[in-house]
């Protein structure tokens, strides 16, 4: 049995983004670059410039890792609470 392609529904609920998912996808890159940028500052005060590029970089990886997490968790638990509508829209 073919399933049918749902992400090019725009008329099913959820399937277009709202304006709330937008704002957060230009929030978390700003936060991002602030927390590896303050990072940076105080390893390069601190201890030396190698070791700031360092904990920058790592800062940099572990936040975009986590962004990754946490929107495909919210992305996901969305999708199980739209199944019984889907399911039920024949």
């Amino acid at each position: 049995m073919p399933m049918p392609d749902r992400a090019h529904r725009p008329d099913w609920p959820g399937a277009t983004p709202g304006r709330r998912a937008s704002r957060m996808n230009q929030v978390w890159p700003a936060v991002i670059a602030l927390a590896t940028v303050i990072v940076f500052i105080v390893f390069l005060v601190q201890v030396g410039l190698l070791m700031a590029v360092v904990m920058a970089l790592s800062i940099l990886v572990a936040a975009t890792i986590l962004v990754t997490l946490v929107t495909g968790t919210a992305w996901l638990t969305g999708l199980r609470r739209l199944a019984p509508q889907l399911r039920g829209h024949h």
